[in-house]
């Protein structure tokens, strides 16, 4: 009896099964765009993104209403802010202290500078492989001074968290990251894909510093 009345139950149309789930009354039904749609990508729907990106980061890290709040970091117990770490980025001469002094025509001028003397530096024609590239890194940073600058004062690990003071970050000046730019630049060429702009340094290093955890919070 019970497999003839499945036999003769009709078959729910799919307007019948989107009606099941609607609990809202108002609710709106999705349609499937067109090729010009997604063709069109993201960019159609919402616009093309800001092309001056140092004026929007700097924005977003120094003129926002909590460029200014400290927080501190959970692994490291680093206790800093958006703004020092915006200017940590270019490593400024004159530590933490001079971010609130530092203008975004200054970090534009600092940029400059950085693609000028990218011009001009000779380029290392033995880093062919990413073997070579590794290699180059750990001799630039052997090379590097272990120490900030007289005066350069940045947010440090807390020393219960980081006991050896030999691997706590240190302050770079942006224009010492030439040889490196340059030589990812080179692989980049070699396999015909797109140079790494300056915009997009600053980008990693921001990325990597602490602004992720302040963002994500």
């Amino acid at each position: 009896q019970g497999t003839k009345e499945l036999t003769s139950i009709t078959v729910a149309t799919t307007q019948e099964y989107n009606e099941k789930y609607v609990q809202v009354e108002g609710c709106f039904d999705l349609s499937y765009g067109s090729l010009d749609s997604f063709y069109g990508g993201l960019e159609n729907q919402v616009g093309a993104p800001r092309p001056e990106f140092l004026r929007a980061v700097h924005q977003e890290h120094c003129d926002a209403i909590e460029s200014d709040k400290e927080f501190t970091t959970g692994n490291y117990g680093i206790t800093t802010t958006s703004r020092t770490e915006f200017a940590f980025a270019f490593g400024l001469d004159g530590g933490a202290a001079a971010a609130r002094g530092t203008s975004l025509q200054d970090y534009e001028r600092m940029v400059s500078e950085f693609s000028k003397a990218g011009e001009a530096e000779a380029e290392d024609e033995s880093i062919n492989t990413k073997k070579d590239f590794v290699v180059l890194c750990d001799q630039k940073l052997e090379k590097l001074e272990q120490r900030p600058t007289a005066g350069a004062a940045w947010p440090s690990e807390s020393t219960s968290k980081l006991k050896d003071p030999k691997k706590c970050r240190q302050p770079r000046n942006l224009v010492s990251f030439i040889k490196e730019f340059k030589a990812v630049n080179r692989l980049l060429a070699n396999v015909n894909e797109s140079a790494l702009l300056v915009a997009e340094l600053l980008g990693a290093r921001l990325f990597l510093r602490l602004c992720v955890i302040s963002f994500a919070v």
